[in-house]
């Protein structure tokens, strides 16, 4: 296993804030050229950083099962309780302010937002419902984290590089049958199915850094792979220009989502120069910590703030060519996420280790290991 794989990578980090930069410009209306498609390269990154990140925890999971450090029942449960308890407080935070100071249409979705099924809302409606409508992909993240432990713990190893190909596969036919069943656009972007290769071409990336570690720290690789990556990344630009009834487009998010692996493979084993410098500064470092912070608590904010930006001459419509109004909606946002980071979110993470390190124990000690023994 290479030395990365447990080290703290402040890379990663780095293209978290991003990520949430680029759903932030998009979602705010920055006034910076939207040819970028910024949202939508934002929650890819998201999605490419999930299936590689919760890959390789849930590899290292189940060989320590394998390994009869743990079982598999205590390591699958244990995995969802981390992720329940990392994802749901500041979740479930949001939408009880929210709620509670009646904005809409928060308390007429309620039963979609607290399942985290707004992207079935969404795929149903074929609308966007404002100040909940970002919650979908935080809902397909969760249905994510649902089914692929099944996957990993339970195939035969020797089947995972078919399988994340069958996936890849599969999410290309689904959003290929919803052309040709002429269903929403949205459906396509907002239904896990859709999204199926971009988690699995993170987990192929996450497989290969476990098995074939050496592989990502080759130079010659990783210029070779660049140059297929940067291709891939041109080509779904060029398909970006064709009407999305085209059945070509359904090319776009595996192509994308590719070069992004890319991307966050060369982060693992580290940028030079001005990149590495940039995603390892402590105010990206610090964005990509809070970022799911800023991710869920960001329209609320806004919206918030929307009649105070109203008074001081920066509202929607206003002509701001300093992006003065982007950059205090930013700041806020930051500043309520850096918040919840502090005094909310990492006293839920203590929580959930103390309750990790418990069951741990109770296996060892169930099969006669010392406690805190590596078996």
């Amino acid at each position: 296993m290479s030395a990365q794989a447990n080290q703290y990578q402040p890379q990663m980090d780095g293209l978290r804030a991003v990520a949430v930069i680029s759903v932030l410009i998009h979602h705010f209306e920055a006034n910076i050229p939207q040819w970028i498609n910024w949202g939508t390269l934002g929650v890819r990154f998201f999605f490419v950083m999930s299936g590689f990140l919760i890959t390789r925890i849930l590899l290292k999971s189940r060989e320590k099962a394998d390994t009869g450090q743990s079982s598999g029942s205590t390591e699958f449960w244990n995995f969802q309780m981390r992720r329940l308890i990392r994802t749901m407080p500041p979740y479930y935070l949001a939408i009880a302010i929210a709620a509670t100071l009646a904005i809409p249409p928060v308390r007429e979705t309620l039963a979609w937002t607290l399942s985290f099924c707004t992207n079935f809302l969404i795929v149903q409606t074929s609308y966007f419902p404002l100040s909940v409508s970002h919650y979908w992909s935080i809902a397909v993240q969760e249905q994510f984290y649902l089914i692929w432990p099944f996957l990993i713990f339970f195939l035969p190893k020797s089947w995972f590089k078919a399988t994340f190909a069958i996936l890849i596969v599969a999410a290309v036919l689904f959003r290929l049958a919803c052309i040709q069943m002429q269903v929403s656009d949205v459906t396509r972007w907002v239904s896990l199915p859709g999204s199926l290769d971009t988690f699995a071409i993170g987990g192929i990336l996450a497989y290969v850094s476990m098995s074939h570690p050496r592989l990502l720290e080759n130079s010659k690789t990783r210029l070779w792979t660049g140059l297929a990556a940067f291709s891939l990344a041109g080509v779904a630009r060029g398909l970006r220009m064709l009407d999305l009834h085209n059945p070509w487009t359904v090319l776009i998010e595996t192509f994308e989502a590719t070069f992004m692996a890319w991307v966050v493979a060369c982060s693992v084993t580290g940028f030079k120069g001005v990149v590495g410098w940039i995603l390892s500064s402590p105010p990206m470092t610090h964005i990509g910590k809070v970022s799911y912070g800023i991710y869920v608590y960001h329209v609320l904010i806004v919206i918030l703030i929307e009649p105070w930006l109203e008074k001081i001459g920066l509202g929607h419509h206003a002509n701001d060519p300093f992006r003065l109004r982007f950059m205090i909606q930013v700041t806020a946002v930051v500043a309520v996420a850096s918040v919840s980071w502090h005094f909310f979110e990492q006293p839920m993470l203590k929580a959930r280790d103390w309750i990790a390190g418990w069951l741990q124990n109770r296996h060892q000690e169930k099969h006669g290991h010392p406690a805190g023994a590596e078996g």
